[in-house]
């Protein structure tokens, strides 16, 4: 069996609403139908990195596909901080991993590259995945055997979210912190495991584009925002909203 490009972009578009569904509306679902929307949407970017490294290797224009993400992470800034709370969105991790493509296309492993992409990947740390984002895409685009880097880098990154939320959890105990927001939410810890059914679908993938569909996530990926903005408005468990009443409330 077969999986073209196109198909994947939409499971992982798919598995993005639903996960997105669950961070947007705090406490509208049941923890059952919220674990299942979390494992769906761990789906999403190991598809999606795997999909950029291979726009990466046969775009003709490198600056023109660095645009468009840079345009349409702007244009996903307002839409992201009232769904989920923060503007800083997936489209800049992309945008960051893109770069490190290119300089490790130019420079090699030279103290130049590796200068660079530590500093990059430090910078994403504030950007949807954080750290982890940036080096999942370096090595997907860096990593020679086409079956291990479908079959590993996925798994990389489900161990990569488990360790670095472990961390996460344990720098805020050391300042007496807790989680807030959806981070709290038990439903959480299962993110990981929706990673794992990314490999089989990666390996069923064998280069073929399937239908064009160019503009369709640019477009696609703030709309969706904006409807879970105004639903979650609408439904009064807006994310931004009660962040910002419950740091009113400290004052």
């Amino acid at each position: 069996m077969q999986i073209t490009a196109f198909q994947m972009k939409m499971i992982a578009i798919i598995g993005m609403v639903l996960q997105h569904a669950a961070l947007a509306l705090p406490d509208a679902f049941p923890l059952g139908v919220e674990i299942f929307l979390q494992i769906s949407g761990g789906l999403t970017f190991p598809i999606m990195a795997f999909l950029l490294v291979e726009g990466f290797r046969t775009t003709s224009n490198i600056s023109k596909y660095k645009q468009r993400i840079a345009i349409f992470g702007a244009i996903s800034f307002v839409p992201h901080l009232f769904a989920l709370g923060s503007g800083l969105n997936i489209m800049f991790t992309l945008l960051f991993g893109l770069m490190l493509l290119e300089y490790h296309a130019r420079s090699g492993k030279t103290g130049t590259f590796w200068g660079m992409a530590v500093l990059l990947t430090l910078i994403s740390t504030v950007f949807d995945w954080g750290i982890i984002g940036p080096i999942v895409i370096l090595l997907y685009g860096a990593m020679k055997n086409e079956k291990l880097r479908r079959a590993l880098v996925p798994a990389f990154f489900a161990v990569g979210v488990i360790v670095s939320g472990a961390l996460f959890s344990a720098v805020l105990s050391v300042f007496n912190l807790d989680m807030t927001g959806y981070e709290a939410s038990p439903a959480m810890m299962f993110f990981p495991i929706g990673a794992l059914p990314a490999i089989p679908l990666l390996l069923m993938y064998k280069g073929e584009r399937g239908r064009k569909s160019k503009w369709f996530f640019y477009i696609f990926y703030p709309a969706h925002l904006v409807v879970l903005a105004v639903i979650s408005l609408v439904m009064g468990n807006n994310v931004l909203v009660s962040t910002i009443q419950e740091m009113l409330a400290k004052f």
